[in-house]
Order: structure tokens, then sequence, then C-alpha cells
């Protein structure tokens, strides 16, 4: 078998198109030489266009196409690509079947970088294993998701989860939004404020997931969102997530840990101990709660509490919440300690949101397991100063989409 036939064969090339000319260019002053491959169709072809109709070729235009590395070398395609004259006298190119029109790569060298990135690479790593600008890289993924975000009509959502997440140090955030039930985003804007929750519900309905559809939404206690929701999903019941109250109570709890180290440095390095999921710590451990617990009885008692509100949200029944959450506030209450009655006051202004998750059970779990998905995307590229790359990466690994892979 000829070369030439053999590369035909790994390209995957059908007639009329079949690989006429191998070169391999060597470097002098370089390991990474160049390996070129001309392409060429059969003589007296017609070629069909965009209206279904076959017409001669009117001339040729000369292109290149950047392949995948041939070993470590740069690999390119050439080819003579005919031109036609529709019945209008139009001048239309043809398409290639190993490039997208208009593209400068083939399909499997834009394919194997989506498939680097989904592997964990950032754009900048797999620029350079692909020895190209980190920019190229960027492009196609912008290209292939906002594809994706047009051509892939959303289902209904029903149960919305609605987060924020920061794009780099300091004040800068964006808001996405997640279909709970599919596991996917669904919409992403930048901001952390109602305008942002009502772009976002904008792109998700032009994806086809209608903001009238939506059931429950799953949320932090964000006054901006809950305000949005409100008055753009007034039929939605909302619901305050449970690990961010927790969070908040583990605030608090620290916060009286932090008081009363002030006068005791025997609570240094104690922080993760309290905060830390009663049914995980070690024997060794849960003594030490226990012995600090009566030596210092205030953070004993807010360390009994947050561990009671746990098990309110763990094992109660619907039936039963309501009941055990007041129980549960009067305690607090009598515990006189201010970050509590702070905590506690929290709760009373958000209380039908809370008392609905009994309903629910709905939580945004999810959400926060795509925002830390999220930060480690950011981790990987150590930032992005283009926010388009950054939101295309975003939908890329966590947006549910078909994209091309490497085969």
């Amino acid at each position: 078998m000829k070369q030439e036939d053999l590369f035909t064969i790994a390209l995957g090339l059908q007639d009329p198109w079949f690989v006429e000319k191998v070169e391999f260019v060597v470097q002098a002053d370089t390991l990474i030489n160049e390996l070129h491959i001309q392409v060429n169709h059969r003589p007296g072809q017609k070629f069909t266009t965009e209206d279904g109709k076959e017409y001669p070729i009117y001339d040729h235009v000369e292109r290149t196409w950047r392949h995948l590395n041939f070993f470590q070398h740069e690999c390119y395609l050439h080819a003579r690509v005919p031109r036609v004259k529709n019945k209008e006298g139009n001048t239309l190119q043809v398409d290639v079947p190993w490039a997208k029109p208009g593209s400068s790569f083939t399909l499997l060298f834009e394919a194997f970088s989506l498939f680097l990135l989904q592997a964990g690479s950032s754009l900048t790593s797999a620029g350079e294993l692909m020895k190209v600008d980190s920019r190229v890289i960027g492009r196609i993924v912008n290209y292939y998701v906002a594809v994706a975000l047009s051509n892939e009509k959303l289902e209904p959502v029903e149960a919305l989860g609605i987060d924020e997440t920061s794009i780099k140090k300091g004040h800068n955030y964006i808001t996405v939004l997640t279909d709970l039930e599919r596991k996917k985003v669904v919409a992403v804007s930048p901001g952390k404020d109602g305008v942002a929750v009502g772009k976002s519900l904008e792109i998700m309905s032009k994806r086809g997931a209608q903001p009238k559809d939506v059931k429950k939404v799953a949320m932090d206690l964000s006054i901006a969102y809950t305000s949005a929701v409100m008055e753009k999903l007034p039929q939605a019941a909302i619901i305050y997530d449970r690990f961010h109250l927790e969070q908040l109570l583990s605030k608090a709890l620290d916060t009286i840990r932090k008081q009363e180290q002030a006068e005791n440095q025997i609570l240094r390095k104690t922080k993760y101990l309290w905060l830390r999921n009663s049914a995980k710590l070690t024997q060794k451990q849960s003594d030490r709660i226990h012995y600090l617990s009566i030596t210092f009885p205030n953070l004993g008692k807010a360390y009994l509490l947050k561990e009671q509100f746990k098990e309110i949200y763990n094992n109660a029944k619907p039936s039963d919440a309501l009941v055990a959450l007041k129980e549960w506030i009067r305690l607090a209450r009598k515990s006189e300690l201010a970050p509590l009655q702070t905590f506690v006051n929290t709760l009373k202004a958000h209380w039908s949101g809370i008392v609905t998750y009994f309903h629910t059970r709905l939580t945004s779990a999810f959400a926060e397991r795509t925002n830390l998905k999220i930060q480690e995307i950011k981790r990987t590229a150590k930032g992005y100063r283009n926010l388009n790359n950054y939101i295309a990466m975003i939908y890329f690994h966590c947006g549910g989409l078909n994209l091309p892979t490497h085969n």
C-alpha cells in the first residue's frame, strides 16, 4: 500500500477526496518538524451546495488546516477547495468533510482540543500540548459551546438552584442557575443581584425552559435573590438551603469560640474541631470536645445547639419540624449568647422558606458542588482575564452539553 493510500484511510477520506502527496519537512534548527498532506479530489467531480443541487467546478481556492500532531511533529492539510456558481450566479466555496466552514483547523484537531479540556487541562496547558496559542483553544471552546447552547433546547426546569460564585479575588461575581433535577447549569450571568437573576432567566427562556414552569427555587438567604424570585417567579416556592443555614450557625459558634479564646489560649487551633460533623470525630476528638465543653460552658452550649439543629434537619418529619424548630429557637434564646440571638433573628426573617424545606426536602447541594467545580476550573486556569471564556468553560464542564469528542 502506498503511503498516500494509507493516509487517505487514516484521515477517513472518501470519494471524491484522496491524499495526493505527503511531505515530511525537517527543520534544521528545531526538533519539531512538519508533516504536510496535500488533499485533492477526483477530476470532473460535481459538488452539491446548500440548495441541494449539483454544480460543476468554477475555480479553486488554496486552503490550509492545522491537523493533529504526527507524533511530536506539526501536521498540516492542504487542498485546492472547489468553488461553484449556483443558478443565481453566486460563487460558493464547497464545504470539505474534514473541517467546519471558515475554520483553520480540522475537526479532529478541534475535537482533541476539547478532549484535553474535558480531561482537566486548562486553556493554557491544552494550547501548549496542541502547540497553539491558548486563545485559539478558547475560540474553539466558545464556538462549540455557542452552537450547543443555540441548538440544544432545555427541558422544563421545575426545581431551580440559584447561587453566586466569584470570578476572581475581590467582589467580582457571577450568578449561576442550575436544574437541580437534571444536574446541570442552565444559565450564567455577571453579577449577584436581581438584575443578574433576571438576565439568567432570560437566557434560560431563550434556551427553551420557561420561568413559569419553575415550581421550586433553592438558594441562600440573599435579599437580592429573594426579591428577584418573588418578582419574576411568583408561582415558585422559595426554599432556603439548609447548608447555608448550617454555615451561618457554624459562624455563630466560631464567633463564640473566638470570644472565649481571647481569654484562654487552650482553644487555639480548635476551630475545625468544633465545626466538624460530630459523627466523623475520632474517640480522642470526642473526648476533647466533651472536656472543653465542660471547661467552657458557653461554647459547649453553642456546640450542642449546632448539633441539635443539624439533627432536626436530618430526621424531622414535616409534621414535627415546626414544633422542633420552635423548641430549638426557645433554647437558643435561653442561652443568651449574642451570636445565637442574631442567628435566631435570621431564622425568623426567613421562616416561610425555611419551613418549606421540610415539605420538599429540596437543597441546593448540587448548586454547591457546581460552585466547587467552577472554582476548580478557575484554579486550574489560574484565573480568567476574559469573562466570556470563563462562562464558556462553565457551560463546557457543567452544562450537560453534547460536544464533539476525539475518537
